[in-house]
Formats: structure tokens, sequence, C-alpha cells
């Protein structure tokens, strides 16, 4: 009975590794195609950036690629990242890329979320205080700010997500969708001048996530 009740947690074992490394390469997976999928439609969003920086009023302006709605990107330097910035969340619009959550960056209160692909907000948790983060909208101006607070809170504690009078919010949830890593942020009050051209352009011809032609 011993040596049938051994084999028993064996194959138990066995069963569990095989569904643990199934589900870390469906990640993998997952991961890979949302970065892909995120590149080509960075690649549509700077294209029609403008060549000089354009004045900024009233809401962002959006731009469509492949029937997708954009209102810019958001650069993270030190995790080496350039994401657009889809305009609206969803979960169908969170597989290809960050979304806009709510706000505006012209109002000191955008929201950006975004799924907890590697490729996209996975590595969140890694940023420390100080990190520059950068938004730029459709007309080419990029507005810095610089991490201020990284905390953890619950995945449906929505309250404390929008509390406080931070100027820029990231979050992504954790692996199983439990909490949600979010990063406060500062505006450091460095803004892109009218008529200069856009920091962006630079910052996607150096950057991994555009595809090269």
């Amino acid at each position: 009975m011993k040596r049938i009740s051994g084999f028993i947690y064996i194959i138990l074992g066995a069963a569990m590794i095989v569904l643990a490394a199934f589900i870390v390469r469906n990640n993998f997976n997952e991961s890979a195609a949302a970065g892909a999928a995120s590149d080509g439609l960075l690649d549509g969003v700077i294209q029609q950036i403008p060549g000089t920086v354009l004045e900024a009023s009233g809401d962002m302006p959006v731009v469509d690629v492949d029937g997708r709605s954009f209102v810019g990107t958001v650069g993270i330097p030190s995790l080496n990242l350039l994401l657009p910035i889809q305009s609206e969340w969803s979960n169908d619009n969170a597989k290809v890329s960050v979304c806009r959550y709510k706000g505006s960056v012209y109002e000191n209160d955008l929201i950006i979320a975004g799924h907890n692909y590697v490729e996209h907000f996975g590595n969140l948790k890694e940023l420390s205080t100080g990190d520059e983060v950068v938004v730029t909208d459709m007309n080419g101006r990029s507005f810095y700010f610089q991490v201020a607070n990284i905390e953890t809170l619950g995945a449906y504690d929505v309250d404390e997500m929008e509390a406080g009078e931070w100027d820029l919010t990231l979050f992504t949830c954790t692996i199983g969708g439990q909490n949600r890593v979010t990063v406060r942020c500062e505006a450091t009050g460095k803004v892109s001048e009218t008529g200069t051209t856009p920091d962006v352009l630079d910052a996607a011809e150096k950057s991994k996530h555009i595809r090269k032609k």
C-alpha cells in the first residue's frame, strides 16, 4: 500500500511539473505576441508624430493605427521601454499595448494601465525612486516625470488607485491578478518646446521597440 501511495505522489508531482511548465511556456508565448503587436503599433504611432512639436491644448489628440486609437507613447528608459498608449482601456486592447485608464497628461492626472507581460509593464516593480518616465502626445510634445512612490494595491481597490494628486500613475496586475503594482510619478516641469524636434523621434530611432526596416 505504501508503495502504491508513493507511486501516486510521484505521478501527481510529475503532473504538476508538466502543468507548471505549460503555464510558463504559455505566458512566455503571450508576452512575445504582445510585444510584437505593440512594436508594430508603435511604428504606426511614431509615423504620425509631426516633425516639429505642436502647441497642445484641449483634449489629447488621438490617431488611428490598424483600427485602434492612440494618444501617444510612454517611455521608461531604465526598463528600455517605449510603448504606444491606446486611448481607452479594455481587456482586448490591453493584449496588444498599454492603455489610458483615465485622465490626461495635460491635466497632470493621467493613469496608464498595462498587462504584466515583460514587453509591457511586467517589470514595473523593478523601478526605483527618481527613475524617469516620459509621456509624449500626438503633437510630439514630451512631458517628463520621475518615479516618486511604488506601492501594491488590491486588484479591486479602484478608489485607492485614483486617490491622491499624482501627476502620473502606471499600474499592472501581479502574476495571478490578486494585486496591482502601482507606480506614482511627479512632473519634473520639463516639457518639449513648441517648434523643436520631438524628443520621441530620437528615442524611437534608438529603441529596440521600433522594427528597423
